[in-house]
């Protein structure tokens, strides 16, 4: 039997140091000519479409196609220019876990998460973590995050070519929205308390598997790894 690991991101996989959070606002600040603060702004565990989206709505400026995307061209081209400058790193127990998955013969993993496929390997690759995932869901495929599970299992099983039963398939994230996504494809989920969210928040959504950080054995021993 093989196990499908579907991976989020951000305070999950590598912590940007808030290289994400201010390509956001400088890219805001160029196309809509405001000044963000994103305490004000939900945008923790939302894709990157609807974190635009969300601001837009907070100041009540109305949707322009062409300058939406550019907003989303340059927050790119901002993480890009901010990783370098700030305290990026990957989380605890992540390559381990990771490079274990990449080589195990009944295991596959792949990417669930908000992120443009742009921004995540603007993210990743400067880690040497992009080429462990070679599919996945981004934010280009839907605006809401409960879209992309059916979508990341999809393309798991063109490019394993394995039937994936919903038991096969553990989600791994940081805030509830990634168990609430879990839970909308019947997906098993670890959440792992290493964002803005504490173990007491993320036990009220009841994922399978609660864990300040992966170095925990218990994970390991849920991915049968």
């Amino acid at each position: 039997m093989s196990t499908l690991l579907l991976w989020d991101l951000d305070e999950t996989l590598i912590t940007t140091g808030g290289a994400g959070e201010r390509a956001i606002v400088r890219s805001a600040r160029k196309h809509w000519d405001v000044e963000v603060d994103l305490a004000e702004i939900p945008y923790s565990g939302k894709t990157d479409r609807m974190i635009g989206r969300l601001i837009r709505e907070h100041f009540e400026i109305p949707s322009d196609e062409a300058t939406d995307l550019a907003y989303l061209e340059d927050f790119v081209n901002f993480v890009t220019e901010e990783l370098p400058e700030s305290s990026a790193r990957v989380l605890p127990g992540i390559r381990e876990i990771v490079e274990c998955a990449h080589f195990s013969v009944k295991h596959y993993q792949g990417m669930l998460t908000g992120n443009l496929s742009a921004s995540a390997r603007a993210k990743l690759f400067p880690f040497g973590l992009w080429d462990f995932f070679p599919f996945g869901a981004y934010a280009e495929d839907s605006l809401e995050r409960t879209d992309l599970g059916p979508i990341a299992l999809r393309r798991a099983k063109e490019h394993a070519a394995v039937d994936f039963l919903p038991e096969d398939v553990i989600v791994i994230g940081d805030t509830p929205h990634d168990i609430a996504c879990a839970r909308s494809f019947s997906a098993r989920c670890i959440a792992v308390a290493t964002g803005k969210y504490g173990l007491a928040e993320l036990e009220a959504h009841r994922p399978d598997l609660l864990v300040e950080d992966l170095t925990s054995p218990d994970v390991r021993r849920f991915l049968d790894l």
